[in-house]
């Protein structure tokens, strides 16, 4: 069952210290799409690699850059696999690395 979401990508971007160093700063973009569970092949196959898998949110291709982390709620999780739909959607697999890996 989907149902529409509003959710925070989380990103680095590199700005200039007084030494010239490039820091990494987080920046949040605030995003909306549909999210979903993700299937039992999919659930099975992230838990091999040791990754909690969470769900999938279905977005507009133009708004992702790329980020590895995302927020829902305050809560943040990895994004571990995406997969391009089409020319205008991504699917956004997201979960937590569990054990020690």
């Amino acid at each position: 069952m989907e149902k529409d979401i509003t959710f925070k990508l989380i990103g680095e971007i590199y700005q200039k210290d007084s030494t010239g160093q490039n820091i990494p700063t987080l920046k949040e973009t605030e995003c909306v799409g549909t999210e979903s569970s993700v299937y039992q092949n999919e659930f099975f196959a992230a838990d091999q690699a040791g990754i909690r898998s969470q769900g999938v949110i279905k977005m507009n291709v133009a708004e992702y850059n790329g980020e590895k982390l995302l927020s829902i709620n305050g809560q943040e999780f990895s994004i571990y696999r995406t997969y391009e739909r089409d020319a205008d959607w991504i699917e956004l697999y997201y979960g937590r690395r569990v054990g020690n890996g």
